[in-house]
Protein backbone atom coordinates (compact mmCIF):
# COMPACT_ATOMS: atom_id res chain seq x y z
CA UNK A 1 0.00 0.00 0.00
CA UNK A 2 2.81 2.39 0.94
CA UNK A 3 4.56 1.76 -2.39
CA UNK A 4 1.32 2.46 -4.24
CA UNK A 5 0.82 5.72 -2.32
CA UNK A 6 4.42 6.77 -3.01
CA UNK A 7 3.88 6.05 -6.71
CA UNK A 8 0.70 8.16 -6.77
CA UNK A 9 2.49 11.03 -5.03
CA UNK A 10 5.34 10.85 -7.54
CA UNK A 11 2.87 10.84 -10.44
CA UNK A 12 1.09 13.85 -8.95
CA UNK A 13 4.38 15.72 -8.46
CA UNK A 14 5.37 14.91 -12.04
CA UNK A 15 2.02 16.17 -13.32
CA UNK A 16 2.37 19.38 -11.31
CA UNK A 17 5.85 19.93 -12.71
CA UNK A 18 4.54 19.41 -16.24
CA UNK A 19 1.77 21.96 -15.71
CA UNK A 20 4.21 24.44 -14.15
CA UNK A 21 6.60 24.01 -17.06
CA UNK A 22 3.78 24.49 -19.56
CA UNK A 23 2.65 27.68 -17.80
CA UNK A 24 6.23 28.97 -17.83
CA UNK A 25 6.55 28.26 -21.58
CA UNK A 26 3.25 30.02 -22.30
CA UNK A 27 4.34 33.01 -20.21
CA UNK A 28 7.63 33.22 -22.12
CA UNK A 29 5.75 32.99 -25.42
CA UNK A 30 3.38 35.77 -24.33
CA UNK A 31 6.29 38.03 -23.34
CA UNK A 32 8.08 37.27 -26.61
CA UNK A 33 4.92 38.05 -28.56
CA UNK A 34 4.39 41.40 -26.80
CA UNK A 35 8.03 42.42 -27.21
CA UNK A 36 8.13 41.32 -30.83
CA UNK A 37 4.90 43.07 -31.84
CA UNK A 38 5.95 46.24 -30.01
CA UNK A 39 9.33 46.24 -31.72
CA UNK A 40 7.98 45.45 -35.19
CA UNK A 41 5.22 48.08 -35.03
CA UNK A 42 7.13 50.85 -33.25
CA UNK A 43 10.01 51.06 -35.73
CA UNK A 44 8.02 51.57 -38.96
CA UNK A 45 5.45 53.82 -37.26
CA UNK A 46 8.15 56.10 -35.87
CA UNK A 47 9.84 56.28 -39.27
CA UNK A 48 6.56 57.00 -41.05
CA UNK A 49 5.64 59.76 -38.60
CA UNK A 50 9.05 61.38 -38.85
CA UNK A 51 9.34 61.29 -42.63
CA UNK A 52 5.75 62.42 -43.18
CA UNK A 53 6.53 65.47 -41.04
CA UNK A 54 9.66 66.15 -43.12
CA UNK A 55 7.68 65.69 -46.34
CA UNK A 56 5.12 68.28 -45.30
CA UNK A 57 7.89 70.74 -44.43
CA UNK A 58 9.85 70.23 -47.65
CA UNK A 59 6.97 69.74 -50.08
CA UNK A 60 7.41 73.14 -51.73
CA UNK A 61 11.06 73.88 -50.99
CA UNK A 62 12.62 70.56 -52.00
CA UNK A 63 10.37 68.24 -54.08
CA UNK A 64 13.20 65.74 -54.70
CA UNK A 65 13.85 65.31 -51.00
CA UNK A 66 10.11 64.93 -50.46
CA UNK A 67 10.04 62.03 -52.95
CA UNK A 68 12.79 60.26 -51.02
CA UNK A 69 10.96 60.76 -47.73
CA UNK A 70 7.71 59.44 -49.18
CA UNK A 71 9.55 56.41 -50.57
CA UNK A 72 10.65 55.59 -47.02
CA UNK A 73 7.06 56.02 -45.82
CA UNK A 74 5.85 53.68 -48.59
CA UNK A 75 8.45 51.05 -47.68
CA UNK A 76 7.40 51.06 -44.04
CA UNK A 77 3.72 50.97 -45.00
CA UNK A 78 4.43 47.71 -46.84
CA UNK A 79 6.26 46.47 -43.77
CA UNK A 80 3.17 47.11 -41.62
CA UNK A 81 0.95 45.39 -44.20
CA UNK A 82 3.16 42.29 -44.02
CA UNK A 83 3.00 42.25 -40.22
CA UNK A 84 -0.80 42.44 -40.30
CA UNK A 85 -0.94 39.65 -42.92
CA UNK A 86 1.23 37.37 -40.79
CA UNK A 87 -0.83 38.02 -37.66
CA UNK A 88 -4.11 37.50 -39.56
CA UNK A 89 -2.93 34.18 -41.01
CA UNK A 90 -1.61 33.07 -37.62
CA UNK A 91 -4.90 33.92 -35.86
CA UNK A 92 -6.90 32.07 -38.52
CA UNK A 93 -4.90 28.92 -37.91
CA UNK A 94 -4.86 29.29 -34.12
CA UNK A 95 -8.64 29.40 -34.14
CA UNK A 96 -8.63 26.16 -36.13
CA UNK A 97 -10.97 27.56 -38.75
CA UNK A 98 -12.18 24.84 -41.07
CA UNK A 99 -11.09 24.98 -44.69
CA UNK A 100 -14.30 24.66 -46.66
CA UNK A 101 -13.18 24.83 -50.31
CA UNK A 102 -15.98 27.32 -51.02
CA UNK A 103 -13.71 29.26 -53.35
CA UNK A 104 -11.53 26.82 -55.31
CA UNK A 105 -8.86 28.34 -57.52
CA UNK A 106 -6.41 26.90 -60.07
CA UNK A 107 -2.85 26.61 -58.78
CA UNK A 108 -1.52 28.83 -61.56
CA UNK A 109 -4.03 31.61 -60.78
CA UNK A 110 -3.13 31.53 -57.09
CA UNK A 111 0.55 31.78 -57.99
CA UNK A 112 -0.04 34.73 -60.33
CA UNK A 113 -2.09 36.57 -57.71
CA UNK A 114 0.69 36.03 -55.19
CA UNK A 115 3.25 37.27 -57.71
CA UNK A 116 1.27 40.49 -58.13
CA UNK A 117 1.32 40.99 -54.35
CA UNK A 118 5.07 40.43 -54.10
CA UNK A 119 6.13 42.10 -57.35
CA UNK A 120 7.22 45.44 -55.79
CA UNK A 121 9.59 43.65 -53.39
CA UNK A 122 10.97 41.44 -56.15
CA UNK A 123 11.63 44.44 -58.38
CA UNK A 124 13.42 46.33 -55.61
CA UNK A 125 15.95 43.51 -55.24
CA UNK A 126 15.86 42.61 -58.95
CA UNK A 127 15.03 39.02 -58.09
CA UNK A 128 14.29 36.73 -61.02
CA UNK A 129 11.24 34.64 -60.10
CA UNK A 130 10.83 31.64 -62.42
CA UNK A 131 7.84 29.28 -62.37
CA UNK A 132 7.83 25.84 -63.99
CA UNK A 133 4.46 24.07 -63.60
CA UNK A 134 3.45 20.90 -65.40
CA UNK A 135 0.36 21.40 -67.55
CA UNK A 136 -1.57 19.01 -65.30
CA UNK A 137 -0.71 21.15 -62.27
CA UNK A 138 -1.76 24.52 -63.69
CA UNK A 139 -5.49 23.72 -63.74
CA UNK A 140 -5.70 21.83 -60.44
CA UNK A 141 -8.07 23.64 -58.13
CA UNK A 142 -7.71 24.07 -54.42
CA UNK A 143 -8.89 26.38 -51.63
CA UNK A 144 -7.83 29.82 -52.87
CA UNK A 145 -7.04 31.39 -49.49
CA UNK A 146 -4.87 28.46 -48.45
CA UNK A 147 -2.94 28.35 -51.72
CA UNK A 148 -2.22 32.08 -51.59
CA UNK A 149 -1.09 31.83 -47.96
CA UNK A 150 1.33 29.04 -48.91
CA UNK A 151 2.73 30.84 -51.95
CA UNK A 152 2.92 34.23 -50.22
CA UNK A 153 4.81 33.01 -47.17
CA UNK A 154 7.21 30.72 -49.01
CA UNK A 155 7.98 33.19 -51.80
CA UNK A 156 8.34 36.20 -49.51
CA UNK A 157 10.69 34.16 -47.31
CA UNK A 158 12.80 33.18 -50.33
CA UNK A 159 12.90 36.76 -51.61
CA UNK A 160 13.74 38.22 -48.20
CA UNK A 161 16.84 36.12 -47.74
CA UNK A 162 17.98 36.19 -51.37
CA UNK A 163 20.70 38.62 -52.37
CA UNK A 164 20.17 41.44 -54.86
CA UNK A 165 19.96 40.08 -58.43
CA UNK A 166 19.11 36.68 -56.97
CA UNK A 167 16.84 33.96 -58.30
CA UNK A 168 13.87 32.00 -56.97
CA UNK A 169 12.63 28.91 -58.85
CA UNK A 170 9.17 27.43 -58.22
CA UNK A 171 8.45 23.98 -59.65
CA UNK A 172 5.07 22.24 -59.60
CA UNK A 173 4.54 18.63 -60.62
CA UNK A 174 2.45 15.56 -59.92
CA UNK A 175 4.34 12.67 -58.39
CA UNK A 176 2.81 9.44 -57.07
CA UNK A 177 -0.72 10.86 -56.76
CA UNK A 178 0.49 13.95 -54.94
CA UNK A 179 1.00 17.58 -55.87
CA UNK A 180 4.61 18.54 -55.19
CA UNK A 181 5.61 22.21 -55.22
CA UNK A 182 9.21 23.17 -54.53
CA UNK A 183 10.43 26.70 -53.84
CA UNK A 184 14.16 26.94 -54.48
CA UNK A 185 16.33 29.87 -53.43
CA UNK A 186 20.03 30.57 -53.77
CA UNK A 187 20.33 32.28 -50.40
CA UNK A 188 22.72 31.32 -47.61
CA UNK A 189 22.07 27.67 -46.64
CA UNK A 190 20.15 27.44 -43.37
CA UNK A 191 22.33 26.06 -40.53
CA UNK A 192 21.52 22.54 -39.38
CA UNK A 193 20.56 23.63 -35.85
CA UNK A 194 17.97 26.08 -37.28
CA UNK A 195 16.31 23.84 -39.84
CA UNK A 196 13.38 22.92 -37.56
CA UNK A 197 13.14 26.00 -35.35
CA UNK A 198 12.45 28.25 -38.35
CA UNK A 199 9.04 26.53 -38.58
CA UNK A 200 8.17 27.46 -34.99
CA UNK A 201 6.00 30.45 -34.02
CA UNK A 202 7.84 33.77 -33.67
CA UNK A 203 11.18 32.25 -34.64
CA UNK A 204 13.74 33.65 -37.03
CA UNK A 205 17.38 32.87 -37.64
CA UNK A 206 18.35 35.93 -35.60
CA UNK A 207 17.22 37.54 -32.35
CA UNK A 208 14.27 39.89 -32.89
CA UNK A 209 16.18 42.87 -31.46
CA UNK A 210 19.33 42.42 -33.52
CA UNK A 211 18.29 40.70 -36.74
CA UNK A 212 18.77 42.29 -40.15
CA UNK A 213 15.52 41.02 -41.63
CA UNK A 214 12.01 42.26 -40.98
CA UNK A 215 8.98 40.18 -40.04
CA UNK A 216 7.25 38.51 -37.13
CA UNK A 217 8.88 35.12 -37.60
CA UNK A 218 5.49 33.60 -38.42
CA UNK A 219 5.69 33.08 -42.18
CA UNK A 220 7.09 29.56 -42.28
CA UNK A 221 5.10 28.50 -39.21
CA UNK A 222 1.89 29.64 -40.92
CA UNK A 223 2.87 27.93 -44.17
CA UNK A 224 3.53 24.60 -42.45
CA UNK A 225 0.29 24.74 -40.47
CA UNK A 226 -1.66 25.56 -43.62
CA UNK A 227 -0.14 22.61 -45.44
CA UNK A 228 -0.97 20.30 -42.53
CA UNK A 229 -4.58 21.52 -42.41
CA UNK A 230 -4.79 20.55 -46.06
CA UNK A 231 -3.47 17.07 -45.33
CA UNK A 232 0.03 17.81 -46.61
CA UNK A 233 3.52 18.67 -45.42
CA UNK A 234 6.36 21.12 -45.91
CA UNK A 235 9.94 19.95 -45.65
CA UNK A 236 13.24 21.76 -45.97
CA UNK A 237 16.19 20.42 -47.95
CA UNK A 238 19.40 22.42 -47.65
CA UNK A 239 21.71 22.45 -50.66
CA UNK A 240 25.29 23.64 -50.89
CA UNK A 241 24.11 26.68 -52.85
CA UNK A 242 20.77 27.41 -51.20
CA UNK A 243 17.55 26.01 -49.76
CA UNK A 244 14.57 24.07 -51.12
CA UNK A 245 11.15 24.12 -49.43
CA UNK A 246 9.06 21.18 -50.60
CA UNK A 247 5.26 21.28 -50.27
CA UNK A 248 3.42 17.97 -50.74
CA UNK A 249 -0.40 17.97 -50.94
CA UNK A 250 -2.87 15.15 -51.61
CA UNK A 251 -4.43 15.24 -55.07
CA UNK A 252 -7.84 13.95 -54.05
CA UNK A 253 -8.60 17.21 -52.23
CA UNK A 254 -7.82 19.26 -55.27
CA UNK A 255 -10.44 18.04 -57.65
CA UNK A 256 -12.82 20.77 -58.85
Amino acid sequence: MKEKMDSLIQDEDSGTQDVTEKIRELDELKNTFIALVSHELRTPLNLMAGYLDLSIRELENDPEATKKYLAIVEKNTQRLVKIVQELTDFTRLQLGREITYLNPMPVEDAFLQTYDLLKPNLIKKNINLVADFQDEVRALKYDSESLIILFRNLLSNAAKFSSIDGKVLVVGKIKEDQLVITVNDWATPIPEDKQETIFEDFRQLENYLTRRYEGMGLGLAVARRTARFLGGTIRLAVREDGNTFKVTLPLEKMES
